[in-house]
């Protein structure tokens, strides 16, 4: 099947609010940063319908449906993905390029979607690792930089132990071939041919696409000696450095809002924006 190029796609995701799609369809109420309405694909008396326009996604606590607004799309017309691109794009006035043919344009987007999904494995294990007793050191040097657990969990802060292999591991039993993890750019091959975790002993930021999905990572030393103090992934064919803002999916609703937005170095800087920021009254 032809498919469009990822860039449109991107583009078009990034144009398309998906709270103003979904209430042409079903009533919302805001509730706290989400809205919340009946959901539209089983019958219920109680909401339990979520929308997140941070993140760009719905969720149905019900009924479990979830998805991004194509998916919402898909099924709330009973389309295919190709005809909800082609609704959305006339909805917000793109225009829609030819469909890439052949079988390169197939295995392009199938090792996307193995990226995506490899990333997030990674961002679940490193938010696992840092609830361990063996990250009681990162969780302490979080709470000396006046990272509150609310912020963490926003933020999906996590930690990479020391362990040479831990998350190859996870991702080997998740099923990944070792050729896509190296791709990756988690998983790493030595001169000698063994392959071994990019990230080790270093608290871990997860860098995602202005919709939320986790494409990359930053990991930060966490011994005086570590070098480099910053780590980060390297270019892959779902994280170009140039194009990616690190918060984008966090704060995207407040730069439309205020039509401005404030550049600060580092993650923790803006970890330390965003945390202050969340405590202010609305």
């Amino acid at each position: 099947m032809p498919l469009f190029p990822q860039s449109f796609i991107d583009d078009l995701r990034l144009q398309a609010n998906i709270v103003q799609v979904v209430q042409e369809y079903v009533p919302l109420k805001r509730s706290g940063r989400t809205y919340k309405g009946l959901c539209p694909f089983h019958s219920e008396k109680t909401p339990s319908f979520h929308v997140d326009p941070d993140k760009g996604f719905f969720h149905c606590f019900g009924c479990n449906a979830g998805g991004d607004v194509f998916k919402f799309l898909e099924l709330h017309e009973r389309v295919g993905f190709q005809d909800a691109v082609r609704m959305l794009a006339q909805k917000f006035g793109l225009t829609v390029p030819e469909p890439v043919e052949g079988d390169a344009a197939r295995q392009d987007a199938g090792l996307r979607e193995a990226l995506l999904k490899i990333h997030e494995v990674a961002a679940a294990y490193f938010r696992e690792q840092l609830e361990l007793p063996a990250a009681a050191r990162a969780r302490q040097q979080l709470r000396e930089r006046g990272v509150t657990p609310q912020t963490i969990e926003q933020l999906g802060i996590g930690y990479a132990p020391a362990s040479r292999e831990g998350l190859k591991a996870r991702l080997q039993k998740q099923g990944f071939a070792q050729g896509v993890l190296l791709q990756s750019g988690l998983i790493l091959q030595r001169d000698t041919g063994e392959s071994i975790d990019r990230f080790r002993n270093r608290l871990m930021i997860p860098i995602c696409r202005d919709t939320g999905s986790v494409i990359a990572f930053g990991g930060r030393a966490m011994d005086a000696d570590q070098v480099p103090k910053y780590l980060n992934s390297p270019e892959t064919p779902i994280y170009s450095k140039s194009r990616t803002l690190y918060g984008l999916n966090l704060t995207k609703q407040a730069i439309r809002k205020v039509g401005y937005a404030v550049m600060v170095e580092g993650y923790f800087d803006f970890a330390q924006v965003f945390q202050s920021n969340a405590a202010q009254p609305n």
